[in-house]
């Protein structure tokens, strides 16, 4: 989800494509807190008509459905990045469910409040405010749709309003706060829009997350959230509580969890297409050290757009060759052209023309034996089934980054099952001038760790294993 550009920067980065969900489970020390990760195809949340939760139909609608996502989201980022593409360019959003509108991509079951209650967020990777379906200023708070959860602020006694008149109100976000302030003590009124069109309106307030250790101990969070009671769309929103925001804004809960938990957060994800509700992962502080983790930074400085989490690249290479690209394409500029931003969001990564036709060519040779054909991604051919399918001809990619660091996917990172016989290469085409996008699925099998107070992000293989 994001923000409209007249409002505010949004477009954040974290966490992955395909709807998780995640829980509190056990972490290892006090001052961090792990989070299991469900993917959205999982069996464990079923089947949801009209929505793409729980399984899908076939191989070929699992990867349609997550190319559609891809599409939405990356048409959210163009609108933020302000760059204006040709009319057969943009692209409709599709209108079944929150999780294929670019607005979020994982699950999260939260406990807020005294006494704690929990509620299922969906996690925004594009948004900076963190808020909940809630009657608190409402007429008939008794009133609810069938199925409907909501946050009660006058049953929590940790609950705090935010005056209309304080100082925190005219700080905590110019943009959407509304000046409207009928007497001192009135909430904190904000009006929340989305490029998608859904509005989101109400109050702030402030309220205590409860965070569970694995030595039996607790720990109370108070954040700054949102208690929304006007919703446009509202039927997006039927298998959710409300939205959590992970984005880098000091707003955000994934900048103020890490700041509590030692500067970082973590996650990891285990092969994609081999779902294990079990493996994946996120981290709120310092994980395990993992060997051979490497680092590059974090490019906030000289990017304007300081919601995303841009990277330098070096190059691409296959099978230990640098490919001749343009270096200009791996360069940021705050109009949104050129440079890499690491979006867990995306499935696939989406690549400028003048990086993609390089990497495709540098394909062909060694597919030449398959037939191209049309499928859901750029560059698809026919070929036997996994079982049946050499992977040993598939060439070997790695994207190489300042500062040495080196990502060398697995191949069923960038080599999809798109139907029966049919195989596609996952990387996408982008007109230039646009910035190119890191997906997750060539993140997959790799702990990648983010350290927002030394501006860096490292990876390693991992297993992606809870303990």
């Amino acid at each position: 989800m994001e923000r409209n550009i007249s409002l505010v920067s949004l477009l954040c980065f974290i966490l992955f494509n395909g709807c998780l969900v995640f829980e509190a489970d056990a972490v290892k020390s006090q001052r961090s807190e792990k989070l299991k990760l469900i993917h959205r195809h999982s069996p464990e949340l079923g089947h949801n008509p009209g929505t793409t939760l729980g399984p899908p139909k076939n191989s070929e609608e699992r990867l349609k459905q997550l190319v559609q996502s891809d599409k939405a989201r990356l048409h959210a980022i163009k609108r933020r990045l302000g760059v204006v593409g040709k009319a057969n360019d943009w692209v409709e959003f599709p209108f079944r469910s929150a999780a294929d509108m670019g607005i979020g991509q994982y699950f999260v079951s939260l406990r807020m409040g005294t006494p704690a209650k929990t509620f299922t967020l969906l996690v925004d990777t594009g948004s900076c405010l963190t808020w909940f379906k809630c009657k608190y200023l409402c007429v008939d708070c008794s009133s609810v749709e069938e199925g409907q959860r909501y946050f009660y602020p006058n049953q929590s006694s940790s609950f705090k309003s935010i005056p209309c008149s304080s100082q925190e109100c005219k700080t905590i976000d110019k943009a959407s706060t509304l000046v409207t302030c009928p007497h001192p003590n009135a909430p904190c009124y904000y009006d929340y829009s989305y490029l998608d069109g859904l509005n989101v309106g109400g109050s702030y307030f402030n309220e205590t997350v409860k965070f569970r250790f694995s030595n039996g101990q607790k720990k109370g969070l108070e954040m700054t959230m949102g208690c929304t009671d006007g919703l446009n769309q509202k039927n997006r929103f039927k298998t959710v509580d409300g939205i959590l925001a992970l984005g880098l804004n000091p707003l955000s809960f994934a900048v103020k969890a890490a700041h509590e938990f030692g500067g970082k957060f973590s996650f990891c994800l285990e092969n994609h297409w081999i779902i294990k509700s079990e493996s994946s992962y996120l981290v709120f502080g310092a994980e395990d050290q993992v060997p051979n983790m490497q680092f590059t930074d974090l490019l906030t400085e000289e990017s304007k757009m300081t919601s995303l989490y841009p990277i330098k690249v070096t190059g691409i290479s296959v099978n230990g060759t640098m490919l001749d690209i343009p270096s200009y394409v791996w360069d940021m500029t705050d109009r949104g052209a050129g440079g890499m931003i690491v979006d867990s969001g995306s499935t696939v990564t989406h690549l400028v023309e003048q990086a993609f036709e390089k990497v495709i060519a540098a394909f062909e040779p060694s597919l030449s034996m398959y037939n191209k054909t049309k499928g859901n991604l750029d560059y698809c051919f026919n070929a036997p089934p996994a079982g049946e399918f050499d992977e040993t001809r598939v060439p070997r990619v790695a994207l190489h980054f300042e500062g040495g660091a080196k990502l060398e996917p697995a191949v069923n990172g960038y080599i999809f099952d798109d139907s029966k016989g049919v195989k596609c290469l996952g990387f996408t085409r982008l007109a230039w001038p646009q910035m190119n996008i890191l997906g997750n699925l060539l993140m997959q099998n790799h702990l990648w760790e983010f350290d927002l107070a030394n501006k860096k992000v490292g990876f390693a293989r991992s297993k992606c294993m809870l303990d």
